[in-house]
């Protein structure tokens, strides 16, 4: 799929501006998506504060904010990212997938997407109830276990495009998310703020998994999260290399279905699979 070319990157907006946008989301984590390849967009932090609070009448909110932009270099577009509380990101795993099957126009698709993490290849396939989209990552970074807190397990640090820290526990993930995501995400050994997993075993090589975001706080899903989740339990030894199940809470009743799969062999590829679906199509002004 060709895209057009030679549009810059940053335009400059009127006092008023009526942008069309389309919201899309992967397995609950939600997204506005502005396609800017015919023109150049340049949002602010507060219009970008704006276009993802819960309480907009037209957008219904949402957990990243993600502008299509023409290629800057390699790939078929760039893709800007913005969390919900306006700081733009590397990376944003779900959101990835929820652009490539938004290029995809409802076809099977390769698409090469460049984002501030690195390019990411994309493959979109059609099912009876999503598009299906893989997506190549980056190998990982892996650092050394942290303690983070005196209440908790050590973390282990893994960037994979964006910075993760994993924290393994028995049970109860979702809670210790939601108590301790805040505080862990500004912690000292993370300079540019963290997002915060806590997993659990569910299974041979099935986890269970919430996700603190960092600038968004707890999410239905996170792609990048799962990711790092994945690389985690493979080199602690509670996962085997190969493919790795991750349910996120958009799953609530730990079905097959909803899930990510991650593919994760150290040597040679990491890759993310997953069901993206449509909500609407608007237009909004800012």
């Amino acid at each position: 799929m060709a895209f057009g070319q030679g549009n810059p990157y940053i335009g400059t907006m009127s006092d008023t501006h009526t942008i069309a946008f389309t919201k899309m989301n992967g397995l609950g984590n939600d997204f506005v998506i502005i396609d800017a390849r015919d023109k150049g967009l340049s949002l602010s932090s507060d219009d970008v504060r704006r276009l993802a609070d819960r309480e907009n009448v037209t957008t219904k909110g949402c957990d990243q904010l993600l502008v299509i932009h023409p290629p800057k270099s390699d790939g078929d577009v760039f893709m800007q990212i913005f969390n919900a509380d306006g700081s733009e990101v590397e990376a944003c795993g779900n959101g990835t997938r929820a652009v490539a099957a938004f290029l995809a126009q409802g076809e099977a698709a390769s698409i090469n997407i460049d984002s501030l993490g690195g390019l990411l290849a994309c493959q979109t396939s059609t099912s009876e109830t999503a598009m299906q989209v893989r997506v190549a990552m980056k190998l990982p970074e892996i650092g050394s276990a942290v303690s983070l807190h005196k209440n908790l397990p050590d973390a282990l640090p893994v960037i994979v495009g964006n910075p993760h820290a994993v924290i393994f526990v028995e049970t109860g993930t979702a809670g210790l998310a939601a108590q301790y995501g805040f505080q862990l995400e500004r912690n000292r050994h993370f300079p540019e703020r963290a997002n915060i997993s806590f997993a659990s075993i569910a299974g041979d090589n099935i986890l269970r998994l919430d996700t603190w975001e960092r600038g968004v706080g707890l999410t239905k899903a996170c792609g990048t999260g799962a990711c790092a989740t994945a690389v985690a339990a493979v080199t602690q030894g509670l996962c085997t290399q190969g493919e790795v199940h991750l349910r996120p809470p958009f799953n609530q009743d730990d079905n097959a279905h909803d899930v990510l799969v991650i593919d994760y062999r150290p040597d040679t590829h990491l890759f993310m699979s997953g069901p993206v679906h449509f909500e609407f199509d608007a237009e909004v002004t800012l």
